[in-house]
């Protein structure tokens, strides 16, 4: 019934909320190339309204010198949303990557960080068991690190969200009593697969998790990661990408070698997103597997995690 809610709030914001609206219709123009690799699959988008979001400055003087967009005193008024909980909105995304894109921010003006939060996460995917729930962290891929948001989109949309369901490529790291932590082979970027039916065991562990990753990478705020949750057949999944960089050096770069790769949950779960055509035509598997191995965790740092999660109690 709230996936009908949803819908209902889509289709009322085609009819009022212009901005969006003529956004949704170019997706209708946007085009996709896939690049296979092995018995996976990346999935290339070239979608010029996110040139926003990918080239998004971030830095503490920026954000201090614009108006929030996830903020009420700030969004256009012709954005509306319905509330979630006691602490949330949902709205639609004016500049989506999928033919349905939510924004769930906080209704308070508060950091980008996924400590406490976790629950509300694994209520949404519970709550709405048609579409995946993801979060970017304040420094890997967040548009907006000063304002607590979700995102969500329909299920199956990512190339992820079928990879993990490729059983003879998932690697157990660790079976404990009601819940199971692996991970994928040979899957160009680190990933921790955690599964469970019970909320209260999924919190302890994403706990030792994060923790666990903190303890192998430098952080500031946050261990950086991506997450992405979703619910189906009476459990869980979440996606942990650990990550050691925003952004790869050809981000920086000028002339020929530039390519605008920001990514975020989107990208790192195999739908890379382009806004410029050039960098589109440039993505092969040869140039996302260097993009890929300069965000995500090195060899040494991902052996010191899942060493440590063999461990899990």
């Amino acid at each position: 019934m709230k996936d009908k809610a949803l819908n209902l709030l889509f289709e009322k914001q085609m009819q009022s909320f212009t901005l969006a609206k003529e956004k949704y219709d170019n997706l209708k123009n946007v085009i996709c190339k896939d690049i296979p690799n092995g018995v996976y699959t990346l999935r290339v988008q070239h979608n010029p309204a996110r040139m926003i979001s990918t080239n998004a400055r971030i830095d503490k003087a920026t954000l201090q010198n614009r108006d929030c967009f996830l903020c009420e005193a700030h969004r256009p008024k012709e954005q509306k949303g319905i509330p979630y909980g006691e602490n949330y909105h949902i709205f639609i995304n004016p500049y989506p990557i999928f033919t349905q894109h939510f924004t769930v921010p906080s209704n308070r003006h508060e950091p980008q960080l996924i400590a406490g939060r976790l629950g509300d996460m694994l209520d949404l995917a519970f709550d709405y068991p048609g579409y995946t729930v993801f979060y970017n962290g304040p420094a890997c891929g967040a548009s907006a690190p000063d304002h607590f948001h979700f995102q969500m989109a329909p299920r199956h949309l990512m190339p992820l969200e079928e990879d993990v369901y490729c059983s003879q490529n998932r690697k157990m790291i660790h079976q404990g009593d009601f819940y199971t932590i692996s991970t994928l082979n040979d899957y160009l970027r680190k990933v921790v697969l955690l599964e469970a039916s019970d909320q209260n065991i999924l919190k302890q562990q994403f706990q030792f998790i994060q923790q666990t990753i903190g303890e192998a990478v430098p952080y500031d705020l946050e261990p950086m990661l991506n997450l992405l949750c979703w619910f189906e057949n009476c459990q869980w999944t979440i996606c942990i990408f650990p990550r050691k960089l925003l952004r790869p050096w050809q981000f920086f770069a000028e002339g020929d070698e530039k390519i605008l790769f920001s990514p975020g949950c989107v990208d790192m779960a195999g739908l890379i997103i382009a806004p410029r055509p050039e960098d589109f035509q440039k993505y092969s598997l040869t140039l996302l597997t260097d993009l890929y191995q300069q965000v995500t965790v090195d060899a040494t740092s991902w052996d010191q995690i899942t060493h440590k999660l063999q461990h899990a109690r």
